[in-house]
Parts: C-alpha cells; sequence; structure tokens
C-alpha cells in the first residue's frame, strides 16, 4: 500500500470544527460543522449537520451533508441522497440558508 505524502495530510491549521447553538424561538438546536483540507489546499472530508434534539429522525439530523464513504450525499428528514458536488463554498451556502429556513419557520 502507498504511503500517503505530507501533501495530503490533514493541516490542522485549516481544519475546521464548530459547534453553534442556535438561539431563539427553537430550543435544542446544534449545528455542527466539521471540515478538513490537506497541507496542499484540497478539501479532504466535510460534514455540515442541523440538528434537533427534539426529532427522532435521523438521530435529529435535520438536514446535513458530507461525503463520508467517498460519495458527496445529503441527510434531510431522514433521507440519504446523492447530490452534485460543484464546491465546498456553494454547498456551505445553500446548507446555511436552509438553517436560516429552518430556524425561521420550522421547515427546510
Amino acid at each position: 500500500m502507498a504511503k500517503k505524502s505530507d501533501r495530503d495530510a490533514v493541516d490542522p491549521s485549516r481544519s475546521v470544527r464548530d459547534v453553534f447553538y442556535p438561539k431563539g424561538r427553537k430550543r435544542g438546536l446544534i449545528v455542527r460543522i466539521q471540515v478538513d483540507y490537506s497541507r496542499a489546499g484540497s478539501l479532504l472530508r466535510y460534514s455540515l449537520s442541523l440538528i434537533d434534539l427534539s426529532s427522532s429522525l435521523d438521530n435529529g439530523r435535520i438536514v446535513g451533508y458530507d461525503n463520508a464513504h467517498g460519495k458527496h450525499h445529503r441527510h434531510y428528514f431522514g433521507r440519504v441522497d446523492c447530490v452534485e458536488f460543484e464546491s465546498y463554498e456553494k454547498l456551505e451556502s445553500q446548507f446555511e440558508a436552509q438553517v436560516r429556513q429552518y430556524l425561521e419557520t420550522g421547515t427546510c
């Protein structure tokens, strides 16, 4: 098996691990963002999740995007669908819009 080069290794200075607890009318919500870049600047993996602790679907995950298991996909109210990946920035913007909509209306 080939050894990964240092350029393919995770760059801890560019990795993101954030957890937010939105305030407002909905309680028990968590927004979790995890992103890893290589030392060369390539996106290695990502996971964006909106979790509602009052929901029993998909362990509370209302909407989420990730590239686990070698494919880009979306979790949406218990369903998992493949998504076309254009860029992380576009996906992050889409996720942020869905989180805002859920906070305002209770639906995505």
